[in-house]
């Protein structure tokens, strides 16, 4: 199976980005789907868990297996006990013949990579990446292909193929006009030239990857793209929308938790016995007033401003809201702030929950023992 790897984290992101500006993203699923029957196929036959993620900074396939024997591999010569790779830049202007040849010869040796420049000009990157994978079902090898067009730029190889071979990430020589790392450790032997000449040479078809990203990237308006995440940001929030508290309650919380079982430190002091109480507020006061309100009533907001004037100055007063007006968004959140003056949070569930916010408006404080949530009336 051929191992995909792309290892320049500025192409993935950009390429991220780019996929949800342009058409290319149907194009890639389509490709995908395409050849869905095919990569389920080459799982089964081969036992291996094959995922393509689309995640921070890599697009991997990544194997799970031990590299298959084959029969017909002929003997290796003694790898150095250092850190070795041999980066063979390729092109699929050098034919796909060439290309499975390449993938067969050097199956299971793991010093080995197929290195590309990109993808073929107006192919998206998920059926680049689909093209690769078919040769994988015909070759059944493991040899690893990476896309990385700064190997190319730090070579200075502007025409395939080629060697390069690094020792501790070291580069050792450059081999041009070959893909045999035999031929290529052989000639450097005698020749001792970081840089050699060893066969004829083919332009590349393909163009750097990160070049073309950068066109695609200028050609994005950001501030459109900026605009519309803005715009469409409330629509996807969940709120906790709440009653109305309909007459003045106040209701103490006990913070209090019973240990279930002995709580020990890594070296085996006991720091809680089983059955022990602690109350979290004995060893850090809760100095913050919790205002929750609903935005979208008057009285509440004018309960909010009074909380901020009266406790501001001695108290952490932080304003929660239970929702915000869809339709309003952003100038609706920001005319709420320059009302009460001060700035406001949404309430999360987990808040919600652990002070047992059950109507609007509520006020959270607490002494040395339990928490008060206190409800008002209309």
């Amino acid at each position: 199976m051929v191992i995909l790897r792309a290892v320049i984290g500025v192409v993935a992101l950009l390429f991220a980005t780019l996929s949800a500006a342009d058409s290319a993203v149907e194009q890639e699923q389509a490709a995908l789907e395409h050849f869905a029957a095919d990569l389920k196929e080459m799982q089964v036959s081969t036992k291996q868990q094959v995922d393509f993620t689309l995640r921070n900074e890599d697009f991997s396939y990544l194997k799970q297996s031990q590299p298959l024997a084959s029969p017909l591999e002929a003997p290796k010569p003694p790898v150095d006990t250092r850190k070795v790779v041999y980066q063979i830049l390729v092109s699929w202007s050098l034919g796909e013949a060439e290309i499975k040849q390449l993938l067969q010869s050097y199956d299971g040796d793991e010093s080995v990579e197929l290195v590309f420049r990109g993808v073929p000009e107006d192919m998206p990157f998920a059926l680049a990446l689909a093209k690769l994978q078919r040769l994988s079902l015909e070759t059944k090898t493991k040899t690893s292909v990476l896309i990385n067009p700064v190997v190319f730029e730090d070579a200075g190889v502007d025409q395939v193929p080629a060697i390069r071979k690094l020792v501790d990430q070291k580069a050792v020589y450059l081999a041009k006009g070959t893909t045999s790392t035999a031929s290529a450790d052989e000639a450097f032997a005698r020749r001792k030239e970081p840089v050699l000449s060893l066969g004829p040479l083919v332009e590349i078809a393909e163009r750097d990857l990160i070049e073309v990203m950068k066109e695609r990237l200028a050609k994005v308006d950001m501030e459109k793209m900026k605009a519309r995440a803005l715009n469409t940001f409330w629509d996807k929030q969940t709120f906790a929308e709440l009653p109305r508290a309909t007459r003045h309650r106040v209701r103490a919380l006990d913070p209090t938790v019973l240990v279930p079982a002995d709580m020990t430190a890594a070296d085996g002091t006991v720091i809680h016995k089983a059955g022990d109480r602690i109350n979290p507020l004995d060893m850090r006061p809760f100095t913050q007033r919790l205002v929750i309100i609903d935005p979208l009533d008057p009285q509440q907001v004018a309960l909010a401003k009074k909380q901020v004037a009266d406790y501001g100055a001695k108290q952490n007063v932080v304003v929660i809201v239970s929702r915000v007006a869809r339709e309003q968004g952003w100038d609706g959140f920001a005319a709420l702030q320059n009302e009460i003056d001060h700035a406001a949070y949404v309430l999360r569930d987990d808040v919600r929950s652990r002070f047992a916010i059950d109507f609007v408006p509520s006020v959270v404080t607490a002494d040395r023992h339990s928490f008060y949530i206190e409800e008002f009336a209309p």
